[in-house]
């Protein structure tokens, strides 16, 4: 789904990120209890103290990273509501209102976000509450929260001085253009841009160990502790869940790259980025640049079929925004099962012409890797989607793709609403342009 907000920076949802890299990963001092200066000299104080903790560990992890800064750094605090602002403004820098409502909408259609709730309002909630730090690549400098623990505060500076030498070095700005309606090329940036920020942080921490200095297992624990982010921590555990992922699993797939390949490896990752999370998920399939499956909507069809909806939207979900949707009803391992084997999808939104505000028929293909990939997903999709509340559904599987729709009751027929949707989305596996068509020609008839 799309990124509607760039990667800003260090979220308190980084569950694990404070702690050090030889020992399990906990949950950090949450920061609501935390308080921010209470007068204009306080905060000059809290300021100098950043100031100085930048100055003492910029060299260090600079030649972690193997990243030397070539302008200065700089550094100014900023408040929640400042959190609050800097957020708002670049939510709309690339989406406008009415499409980010309209993102709530489908959000909310694949059980990401309650029923009704104002995606604006969520997401501004979410980063108010968590956000840490920030680098602003527009301005050069590293905002740094006047409410950060001392505890945390190396760990939040040493994350944006990462993302300023990133920036130094491979242009953030540029890399932030939104793809629109290929969201998983954005969301795989994502991923590669905080991971390598987490990653060099926790190998500057490992001292001269460096990346092999962390383990696999503390690894793990701190991508399972992300995949089991509940309703008791977080109000919208399933986008907290896809928000908080490129910080666990991106810094997992940085590090394994960097201890097989070195950091120069991660660099040519900003010259041919990743394309889509289930690279970053998986080092071997980056490695490989394993490409996806290329999924189409036939949208003049689906128009004609369905003559009171328009398509307002098409996009992807991808491997990440799929496993942070099962982790809601099943353990890590599972999860994570069940998620790998993604070979592709598409999914396009209609709306009614008559209600153009309500939540909007949801329909999509998911093309796996394998026959057998594509049967262990769709029964736990189906009850992930069921659990959400969602009414009536459709998950259906054909030889290795899975086809699923959400809110069409009561305006189209389920039965219908199958045969239109394998009439009219088809996948074609990377560098075989014919053989899926050829091999989906059985199942294509409206």
């Amino acid at each position: 789904m799309p990124n509607i907000v760039p990667w800003i920076g260090t979220w308190t949802l980084a569950v694990g990120l404070a702690s050090p890299p030889t020992s399990e990963p906990t949950a950090p001092e949450p920061t609501s209890g935390s308080t921010p200066p209470a007068t204009p000299s306080q905060r000059d104080q809290f300021l100098a103290e950043t100031e100085a903790t930048t100055r003492k560990i910029l060299a260090g992890v600079a030649a972690a990273r193997e990243l030397q800064p070539n302008a200065p750094v700089r550094v100014e605090l900023i408040d929640r509501q400042g959190v609050r602002t800097f957020v708002r403004e670049s939510m709309y820098e690339d989406f406008t209102p009415e499409e980010t409502q309209l993102m709530g909408r489908i959000s909310a259609a694949l059980g990401v976000i309650p029923l009704g709730a104002e995606m604006e309002q969520v997401l501004l909630d979410l980063y108010q509450d968590g956000v840490l730090g920030i680098y602003d690549p527009k301005r050069d400098v590293l905002l740094i929260g006047d409410f950060v623990p001392r505890a945390m505060l190396a760990m939040v500076v040493g994350h944006e001085i990462v993302h300023g030498l990133q920036d130094m070095h491979f242009d953030l700005e540029a890399l932030q253009q939104p793809h629109r309606g290929h969201s998983e090329r954005d969301a795989a940036l994502s991923f590669l841009v905080e991971g390598d920020a987490q990653a060099a942080y926790l190998s500057w921490r490992a001292g001269e160990a460096g990346p092999a200095g962390i383990s696999d297992r503390v690894l793990l624990a701190m991508r399972d502790q992300t995949l089991g982010i509940g309703g008791s921590l977080v109000a919208y555990p399933t986008l907290a869940r896809m928000m908080q992922m490129p910080y666990a699993d991106g810094t997992a797939t940085i590090l394994a790259l960097a201890r097989s390949q070195g950091w120069a490896a991660v660099d040519e990752l900003y010259r041919r980025p990743p394309t889509t999370t289930e690279q970053m998920l998986h080092v071997d399939k980056l490695v490989s640049r394993e490409a996806a499956h290329e999924v189409s909507v036939d949208t003049a069809t689906l128009e004609q079929h369905l003559p009171d909806f328009d398509v307002v939207w098409q996009d992807e979900l991808g491997e990440a925004d799929l496993l942070a949707m099962l982790a809601e009803d099943l353990p890590p391992t599972k999860a994570r099962a069940a998620a790998s084997g993604w070979g592709g999808d598409r999914f396009v939104a209609l709306e009614r012409h008559q209600d153009p505000d309500v939540t909007p028929v949801v329909i999509g293909l998911i093309a796996w890797d394998s026959r057998e990939d594509a049967e262990e997903f769709a029964p736990l999709f189906r009850a992930y989607l069921t659990n959400r509340g969602l009414g009536e559904v459709v998950v259906e599987r054909r030889e290795h793709e899975v086809l699923y729709a959400s809110q069409f009751a009561p305006h189209v027929d389920a039965t219908g609403l199958r045969r239109l949707g394998w009439a009219t989305l088809s996948s074609v596996a990377p560098n075989t342009p014919e053989s899926s068509r050829a091999s989906a020609a059985g199942h294509r008839a409206p």
